[in-house]
């Protein structure tokens, strides 16, 4: 079965030549697709062995560059001749660490994607008598929780209990699968390559090319403001998992050859919070003017709606506050050939260093407002067709920031 799995694979469908500076890949039994890669364009090598491939002695490789990349299949010990051997120090992760990891990594919409394809599966293998079991679950823990907030005089339908029940059990599958694949996850640098290996049932290799590194993310959330560590990402590949700010920019500078910049830096004013914040604000006086009128004029089911009023007010509340810490938290810096930028993206804040060479474009935009206001948006546009904007900071700290 070995055999005939990688006949088929790679005999018949795929050929690859791998030399120190050269990759090309071949797919197709009547119509072949070939890619030539030179590897100076290579950013990332992803290497995976499930437990079936690790069954059959095989592994997946994934070659990526800035524009795209190739996947192929490999016998586990064949080598690929242009990567390093594994001769470096090992950094290891706590498994404290790797667990704040996957719950910062976890985020709800992929858990319901990720969770809704599992039950579809679940039904096709085992029959439609195991979904309508765990449903049936799923339902039962969805009454519960209705009858006890009924308990306390707040009316929720079962619908939307259901869909609270439904994202809660698709994050919690999605963290743990996230936390048993972060276990025994250690980097290591050799060869002018990073190398990041974790898990424990999928075994996960990437190699990160040094030279071709655009930048490094540092991911903050409110709950990793409070515990002062936040997780590194290059290229979407986590870096390493929750790291103090001192250790995250020893690591930049040592592993990733990186400094980060230091001493003058731009930020928003307080003048500008209404412009960071008038999203949220403008839902949470939507909310509450809808709930003034809740108690003005009582409307059919005024429970169930005030409920919903106040749960739609006690979020835009969270997200105001969350926009209003990250506003002082963002900033631009530049010193030598290295610049960072922190900047908020949704209900996170990304610290984002990178060097200058991979800079390809910086746009300070205005509207009407900000140029009454001396105010603009910093934009700067790396390889690899990404942006990061910092908004609403000062048009003349910016303009002597970076010398234009």
């Amino acid at each position: 079965m070995e055999f005939i799995l990688y006949f088929i694979l790679r005999r018949i469908f795929v050929r690859t030549e791998l030399t120190p500076g050269h990759i090309s890949v071949s797919k197709g039994l009547i119509f072949r697709h070939r890619a030539e890669i030179p590897l100076s364009a290579v950013t990332k090598i992803e290497i995976r062995r499930t437990i079936l491939l690790r069954i059959l002695h095989g592994k997946r490789v994934e070659i990526s560059t800035l524009s795209g990349g190739v996947w192929f299949y490999m016998r586990s010990w064949e080598h690929i001749p242009f990567l390093p051997g594994y001769d470096g120090i090992s950094v290891r992760a706590t498994s404290m660490q790797a667990i704040a990891g996957a719950f910062i990594d976890t985020r709800a919409l992929s858990g319901v994607i990720t969770f809704g394809l599992l039950l579809n599966r679940t039904g096709n293998v085992f029959g439609s008598e195991s979904f309508s079991r765990i449903m049936s679950l799923l339902v039962g823990a969805a009454d519960e929780i209705t009858r006890l907030l009924s308990a306390l005089h707040i009316g929720v339908p079962r619908v939307t209990a259901f869909i609270g029940v439904f994202i809660g059990a698709a994050w919690l599958f999605v963290f743990f699968r996230k936390a048993i694949g972060m276990l025994r996850f250690r980097v290591s640098c050799e060869g002018g390559y990073i190398t990041i290996r974790r898990g424990v049932f999928t075994l996960y290799e990437c190699r990160l090319v040094r030279h071709n590194l655009t930048g490094i993310l540092r991911c903050d959330t409110l709950t990793t403001l409070l515990l002062r560590s936040a997780p590194l990402y290059a290229h979407d590949v986590m870096l390493f998992p929750p790291l103090t700010r001192r250790d995250a920019d020893r690591m930049l500078s040592k592993l990733c050859g990186i400094k980060p910049p230091e001493g003058r830096s731009v930020k928003p004013p307080f003048s500008a919070l209404f412009g960071h914040c008038a999203a949220p604000l403008g839902w949470l006086a939507a909310f509450s003017g809808a709930l003034i009128l809740t108690f003005i004029a009582e409307p059919v089911a005024a429970d169930l709606v005030q409920s919903l009023l106040w749960s739609g007010a006690a979020i835009s509340l969270w997200f105001t506050g969350a926009y209003i810490i990250y506003m002082r938290l963002s900033r631009a810096a530049h010193t030598g050939d290295v610049t960072a930028l922190a900047f908020r993206r949704g209900a996170r804040l990304y610290t984002a260093v990178f060097p200058d060479r991979k800079v390809v474009m910086t746009i300070a935009g205005r509207n009407i407002f900000q140029r009454f206001s001396g105010m603009c948006d910093m934009t700067l546009a790396v390889t690899g067709r990404k942006r990061y904007r910092l908004r609403n900071v000062p048009f003349s700290g910016i303009t002597r920031l970076f010398g234009k």
